[in-house]
């Protein structure tokens, strides 16, 4: 995820036992690992570790002070968001790493994300927002690409 407007703070070790309790219930009866070892560090990333088939528990798991839809995503949009990489990739979807196509990555799970059903209503627009947003720069990045070729 984006991490620019969020949380950037070590999480406290009652924030990491919600994001574990939240995950547990995300998961339900097909558990995947979630390492919470750098979510007491400043700045850390939540992110899906393909190699390892865990998610490594971040800083930014909490919403920050920015106003954009990434920057207001709850912990438990951002934790679906992250499932969505793994459901993807148990799926057999090869992620691009580069820029701009992973921002169509994160888009596209932003939006498998939205149709999971323990969200509300607000969690589901912000990662369909989130999922806009990304297409957006993606637009933007494809532009200067082709101006450049120009």
């Amino acid at each position: 995820m984006l991490s620019a407007g969020r949380n950037q703070h070590g999480l406290r070790a009652r924030q990491i036992e919600y994001c574990q309790e939240a995950w547990s219930v995300l998961c339900g009866a097909e558990p995947v690992a979630l390492d919470t070892s750098e979510a007491a560090q400043n700045g850390s990333r939540t992110r899906f570790n393909e190699d390892r088939n865990l998610v490594i528990l971040g800083t930014d798991a909490y919403p920050g002070e920015g106003v954009d839809a990434n920057s207001r995503m709850s912990t438990l949009a951002c934790l679906t968001h992250e499932l969505a990489h793994v459901e993807r990739y148990r799926a057999e979807y090869r992620r691009p790493v580069n820029l701009p196509d992973v921002l169509i990555d994160e888009a596209e799970t932003s939006l498998r994300a939205a149709f999971t059903s323990v969200l509300s209503g607000k969690d589901r627009e912000d990662l369909v927002e989130d999922s806009r947003d990304r297409l957006i720069q993606w637009l933007a990045l494809r532009q200067e690409e082709q101006g450049d070729e120009g």
